[in-house]
């Protein structure tokens, strides 16, 4: 951008803006006027920024440029296109940051913990873009963060007054959504969103696994209100509800599986800022609940699973001070089997559980020289459910350098985990869930250290951003169970589940154009996971289910005038592990199988290419109104989920992958901002 500033500069110089030159005699001064100064300048236009400590930051206005899938831009979808974080395929949810597993990673709401953020078997998850203004991704452990092993992904709702009634809505194939934000005086303002699918009617034949066909919808809604009480002092009451109902069918199986899940999430925030200090107060609660139900011939039963966490959050910044403190009474609901057929079944019963998680944390940042500064920090928990009590002292320390045109950390950090998620698949469908730790299932820890550097290249045209880490994981769980399990005459949780040990390294690099009208990123990431459990199959280390060592990730927007602009996204990774049998037999009309090494083979390498464009106008009203076309899979490659043994009428049986029903995915929605 250039900025002219001329007579306005003229005047704010004084018109006769004087240097003093050389003296040639006593109180001899030599005056120059300007009478018309240019300065030259490249505004940023990028939607992605980062700071000193590798965060990344995105604007939730570039969701409206990305192509739609299904007429929804969801950003936790597309934080999978950020470095160090792992692209998930097609019904697959949840999200891993640097190869650690889902559960290890905090996904918040204006500071409050969601938990199983997925709609539509990992396509969209429960924040809807429109209603927030930013996502933000720490990879790091820090002093101010949570509980979790892994990094946090948080979305902020647009706290803003609005001075007029404004918003937008959409319209899609499957889906349609609206936001309106309503003043409610001269210091109060409400914004509400909602969203709501009709899946069933368009692309109910499109919604097939192997043969198996799904039945599914969701809804949500938000509600964020915002009073300032006066300059420094400010309410905001953030609210969210969603649910969803699906169904399927397993043929493998003969299993008919139904569920219903859903959250809902209630906080009241008070922010003060005075002088330096700046300070949130949060009380919250926030629950998750899951009616999982499955027929299997004669045998009928309810697995139902939640979590519910009562909170509050302070935290405060001054000067070179940061304090908080976290305090959580949980009230988890375990999966268990209620029986609901004719076969009697002698299960274990699992115990509702209570826990209470308290934390304080605090850090202190000292300069040192030219830029550098040291911040030491730690986190103390003690976390009590029943008769077990842990008590843990977490510390971390930090340097950072902070140029103008270079920043750069590193860091190393202890970190535990009380609370862990498990279960029989990480599908799309919600068969996964929470538990707490105790005497058996010790609380999970990590530490490792991490660096991230980020420089400015070309005239700031360019931002490169760099990071490595490594991280060492203790008293890991993994769910070595399946379905079946609960078909069992006695089931016991704490039978189907191994604990051991891990490790995650790598390093990832990010260009970013930062101007002009193209705009986006390219990055790529190596990432290493592997675990060792003890147990017949899975002695020895090997590879993370998720791991995916080498990927690529490609955000292009471009503006080709006022009403045009495209974007492309593109996908390259490696396949992610699995156990495949070794050799396949047919005996007495069962099919025996011998089976290789745990997750010793991988799927073929994933790739993607996504389209968009949208064609915008203006009414004469001052409306904003576009139409957005998009293409998920645009190559139409057959990226491969999973393998799977195909048995035909005539006892003939084959082991094939079975990938997404359909290697395109079309979608078209209108919009308009009002």
């Amino acid at each position: 951008m250039i900025l002219r500033l001329g007579r306005i500069v003229t005047l704010m110089l004084c018109t006769s803006f004087r240097l003093l030159a050389f003296p040639q005699g006593a109180g001899d001064v030599r005056s120059i006027t300007f009478d018309t100064v240019t300065v030259y300048g490249r505004r940023h236009t990028t939607s992605l920024t980062s700071g000193r400590d590798g965060t990344l930051a995105v604007d939730m206005g570039l969701m409206d440029d990305l192509p739609k899938i299904l007429g929804n831009a969801d950003p936790i979808h597309y934080s999978q296109m950020l470095p160090g974080v792992q692209t998930n395929a097609e019904y697959q949810s949840g999200i891993h940051i640097q190869g650690g597993e889902s559960s290890h990673n905090s996904i918040e709401a204006g500071g409050v913990p969601i938990y199983n953020v997925n709609h539509l078997l990992g396509f969209f998850s429960t924040f809807n873009a429109a209603h927030y203004r930013s996502l933000r991704l720490c990879k790091s452990m820090t002093a101010t963060g949570c509980n979790r092993l892994g990094g946090t992904l948080s979305v902020t709702p647009d706290t803003t007054l609005s001075v007029k009634t404004g918003g937008e809505y959409s319209v899609g194939l499957i889906s349609s959504q609206c936001t309106f934000r309503f003043p409610l005086g001269g210091r109060t303002s409400l914004k509400v969103s909602a969203r709501l699918s009709y899946l069933d009617l368009l692309y109910k034949q499109w919604l097939i696994i192997d043969g198996s066909s799904i039945e599914y919808s969701f809804h949500d809604a938000n509600a964020t209100l915002v009073h300032a009480i006066d300059d420094r002092n400010r309410l905001v009451a953030d609210f969210y509800v969603g649910g969803d109902d699906g169904a399927f069918f397993d043929g493998g199986y003969l299993a008919s599986m139904k569920a219903r899940w859903g959250n809902v999430m209630g906080s009241l925030s008070w922010l003060r800022q005075g002088g330096a200090a700046v300070t949130r107060h949060t009380l919250y609660v926030t629950s998750y609940r899951n009616d999982f139900r499955l027929d299997m011939s004669s045998m009928a039963f309810r697995l139902p699973s939640g979590i519910t966490d009562v909170g509050y959050k302070w935290l405060t910044e001054s000067g070179r001070w940061n304090v908080g403190a976290d305090l959580s009474l949980r009230f988890i609901r375990p999966q268990s089997v209620e029986q609901q057929g004719a076969l009697s079944l002698d299960n274990v019963p699992a115990n509702r559980q209570r826990p209470f998680e308290g934390t304080l944390h605090g850090s202190y940042a000292l300069p040192l020289a030219c830029g550098i500064s040291a911040i030491a920090g730690a986190r103390a928990t003690l976390f009590a459910m029943g008769g077990a009590h842990f008590y843990a002292v977490d510390p971390s320390v930090r340097l950072t350098l902070d140029r103008e045109t270079v920043q750069a950390s590193m860091g190393y950090a202890v970190r535990h985990q009380y609370i862990f998620q498990t279960g029989f698949s990480d599908a799309g469908l919600p068969t996964e869930f929470w538990t707490a730790a105790n005497a058996t299932h010790r609380p999970q820890y990590a530490h490792g250290p991490d660096i991230s550097l980020s420089a400015y290249l070309f005239g700031r045209r360019y931002r490169i951003t760099a990071d490595a880490f490594c991280k060492w994981l203790y008293n890991q769980m993994e769910y070595r169970g399946s379905i079946l399990d609960y078909a069992n005459t006695v089931y016991d949780f704490d039978r189907t589940v191994v604990h051991g040990r891990g490790y995650n390294w790598g390093w990832s690099v990010m260009l970013n154009k930062c101007t002009g009208r193209l705009n986006g990123w390219v990055c790529y990431s190596y990432t290493a996971a592997r675990r060792h459990f003890a147990g017949k199959s899975m002695d020895g280390w090997y590879h993370a289910s998720h791991e995916r060592p080498h990927e690529l990730n490609l955000v292009a927007t471009y503006a080709l005038s006022r009403r045009w602009n495209v974007c492309a996204t593109f996908t390259g990774a490696s396949g992610t592990p699995f156990t495949a049998p070794s050799s396949l037999s047919l005996v007495n009309g069962s099919i025996v199988s011998q089976y290789a090494p745990y997750n010793s083979n991988r799927l073929k390498p994933y790739m993607r290419l996504d389209l968009s464009a949208n064609y915008k106008w203006r009414t004469r009203g001052g409306r904003e109104c576009g139409v957005n076309l998009s293409l998920y899979n645009a190559t139409g490659r057959g990226n491969d989920l999973f393998y799977r043994v195909k048995v035909n009428r005539k006892n003939e049986f084959a082991y094939r992958p079975v990938s997404f029903v359909v290697n395109i995915l079309p979608s078209v929605s209108y919009f308009c901002k009002l």
